[in-house]
């Protein structure tokens, strides 16, 4: 367990976070609730956010346990640093983790409450998609990247939106368990940014306008060429999503092998 130093001071919060593994499962209201379970509560007049993470098999909690850090603690240090380089994220509050024996069962990352929306309201709807969104989108990913920041996956649910009272958009991120840092204000591979970038849709007339935006952004930004960006990251795009149909088509293929050889039922 470890809490934000500016909740030092804070009783209800240190007894919340001291008894949460216990009174998760009776308190607040379930928003999510597949392979993680995240709730909202509130603590005194401070709405959280916790998030539960899917119990650790065997192998991933001896690592987490010895060599790695559970994706709570992650969380719980990504974000602070997200903040450090100005990246907006709900405030990181808190991590707590339940051992057994010196090894980990469950981690429990909690946070503020964030109520922005996914960008995917937007980008993704049957009218079509909001233009001057997309191009704040990729201003923001650019941005990201410049601060030398690759989300583990910067989706259309995990990017959340704002609008400002001058019209403009302002963006935060969420899911953040999974971070590469480089150096601050250090650009990362290029390859890498541009593959960081594809996973957010998968409709290209969507992704081709994020493209020509992200570009425009680092040619002004880092003197990268813009069209030869532009090309690099619709064929990055292309790969991945070609890449990610095989995997699909091979599960599905899999899925159907092992039913069918699944024994019948006897007849009644």
């Amino acid at each position: 367990m470890q809490l934000h130093d500016r909740y030092a001071g804070d009783a209800a919060m240190q007894t919340f976070v001291r008894t949460l593994p216990d009174a998760f499962d009776q308190t607040g209201e379930v928003l999510y609730a597949k392979r993680n379970t995240i709730r909202r509560m509130t603590v005194g007049a401070t709405a959280v956010v916790v998030k539960r993470f899917k119990r650790p098999h065997l192998a991933q909690a001896l690592y987490y346990s010895t060599f790695g850090r559970s994706k709570a603690r992650r969380a719980f240090l990504f974000g602070q640093e997200l903040l450090r380089r100005g990246i907006d994220t709900p405030t990181p509050i808190a991590f707590v983790e339940t051992k057994c024996c010196g090894i980990l069962r469950q981690s429990y990352y909690i946070c503020g409450e964030d109520n922005n929306l996914p960008i995917r309201t937007l980008l993704h709807r049957p009218e079509g998609f909001d233009r001057p969104l997309a191009r704040a989108f990729a201003q923001f990913a650019a941005t990201l990247h410049g601060k030398g920041v690759l989300h583990g996956d910067l989706n259309s649910t995990n990017t959340l939106y704002r609008q400002c009272d001058d019209g403009t958009y302002a963006f935060s991120v969420i899911d953040i368990n999974r971070m590469k840092f480089y150096p601050a204000d250090t650009l990362p591979p290029l390859d890498e940014c541009l593959e960081n970038l594809t996973r957010f849709t998968g409709d290209m007339q969507l992704f081709g306008i994020v493209a020509y935006f992200y570009a425009d952004t680092m040619a002004q930004r880092f003197g990268i060429d813009r069209q030869t960006l532009i090309d690099k990251a619709v064929a990055t795009k292309m790969r991945h999503d070609e890449r990610w149909r095989k995997r699909k088509s091979f599960l599905k293929k899999l899925k159907r092998k092992s039913a069918s050889k699944s024994p019948t039922q006897p007849q009644q």
